[in-house]
């Protein structure tokens, strides 16, 4: 007989789970195989399109995600259900719903134009790409992306292919992982231990497609190298598992002005997240409604719906900010000089850019905090000049040891944060 508690992924802090693996409860390898088997159940489409007469649409096939395509529904929302008084309506063209092949892979569609969330769909759209081998990059997916043991790439693969297949996918890294350390890994020195992590598409990963949510015919649609700090995560012993859907460059819908002004209305742009490759997410507690204001909305609904422990996010207004809020995470956002954004990433203001990390607890975050510090260099990221300023913001002592559990010396228990008037 056992008082041992069966130890449970979902809301499970770093503590709990590096615990686990010392118990034997659990390894790098189940780990992992648990969030992509929570993806493959969870991650799919969650709109619906809206069209000019609320007519069923030809099933689609979209892009591989945790072994299988995406499927898209064929049934459609009348826009009219929408609009009131649709039919008096004397504007510019709407543009309703569609399906539309891909530029980055013509034989995999996606939905373009308007869409509404799905009520109760079960799915949440928060992950672009899975650190999976064939279907992690589209310049290299399928066979392309072959182990080295299965012999040669075919032919017609580009070149680059065969520098690529040489990376380990999640599975594959988390196998080494457990080789190496098994139930016995230096905490001191990989801190972050066989914890699954989401980036915004914007960061750069070498062993992903990295294109900031957008959508086009890529010639190489991953870095030659990983953004400082997905480099810091991966050598404290992180799994690098997804790319999270973002708003598309970290923007979204706009009017562009000149000659190239938009020939049609896109309505509700108002918390639009969109990714033209990737699609739009939904809010894990309704999904009719937006997962954020923010355009890192895939990692806040990635860690809120465990399907990742947790996640790096980017935020140029309020990106972060939003996701945090809108799907009940823990959120750390320091400022600029603390934590690198441009070494590495595909930006939308350099003067405003800069990085956030959501998990569960802020406990976590700050375990995530302390981990990004490079043992020599410190947060200085010689490819990001913000981080060369004074460092009299930057703590000496960790950040994990200024948060307090509940109850504690110096917990917030019991105070009251502004005042009644």
């Amino acid at each position: 007989m056992t008082d041992e508690k069966p130890f449970c992924l979902e809301e499970a802090t770093i503590d709990e789970l590096h615990q686990a693996i010392k118990n034997g409860q659990t390894t790098c390898v189940a780990v992992v195989r648990h969030y992509l088997e929570r993806a493959r159940a969870y991650n799919g489409v969650s709109s619906v399109l809206v069209t000019a007469d609320g007519a069923p649409v030809r099933e689609a096939a979209g892009a591989v995600r945790a072994t299988a395509p995406l499927r898209f529904p064929t049934d459609t929302v009348n826009a009219s259900a929408i609009l009131p008084a649709l039919d008096k309506y004397k504007g510019p063209p709407i543009e309703f719903g569609r399906m539309e092949a891909t530029a980055s892979d013509p034989a995999v569609q996606q939905q373009y134009g308007m869409i509404v969330g799905k009520p109760d769909s079960g799915q949440l759209n928060a992950l672009a790409t899975l650190n999976i081998r064939g279907e992690r990059s589209v310049t290299c997916r399928g066979d392309f992306d072959r182990h080295p043991s299965a012999g040669p790439l075919p032919p017609e693969a580009p070149p680059v292919c065969e520098m690529f297949r040489r990376l380990p996918d999640a599975l594959e890294r988390a196998a080494e992982l457990d080789a190496a350390y098994g139930r016995n890994p230096d905490l001191d020195k990989m801190p972050m231990y066989g914890v699954v992590f989401s980036f915004k598409d914007p960061f750069d990963t070498k062993d992903m497609r990295t294109t900031a949510g957008g959508d086009a015919a890529y010639d190489i649609d991953f870095p030659a190298r990983d953004h400082v700090l997905v480099e810091q995560l991966r050598n404290k012993g992180a799994i690098i598992f997804a790319k999270a859907v973002c708003t598309e460059y970290n923007g979204r819908a706009g009017d562009p002005g000149g000659r190239h002004k938009p020939k049609k209305v896109l309505p509700s742009v108002l918390g639009y997240q969109r990714s033209s490759w990737a699609g739009n997410p939904a809010n894990p507690y309704d999904t009719t409604r937006a997962a954020s204001l923010g355009s890192s909305s895939g990692s806040g609904v990635s860690v809120s719906a465990n399907l990742v422990m947790a996640s790096l996010g980017e935020e140029t207004r309020a990106s972060t900010r939003g996701p945090a809020n809108h799907n009940a995470v823990a959120l750390i956002l320091p400022h600029k000089a603390l934590l690198s954004f441009n070494g590495g990433a595909i930006g939308a203001d350099i003067y405003c850019d800069r990085a956030g990390i959501l998990a569960r607890t802020i406990g976590d975050a700050a375990k995530v905090l302390d981990a990004l510090k490079d043992p020599d260099a410190g947060y200085y990221d010689p490819r990001d000049p913000y981080t060369a300023v004074p460092r009299s913001s930057v703590l000496a002592t960790p950040y994990t040891s200024h948060t307090k559990a509940s109850g504690a010396p110096g917990s917030l228990t019991g105070t009251r944060i502004g005042s009644r008037c």
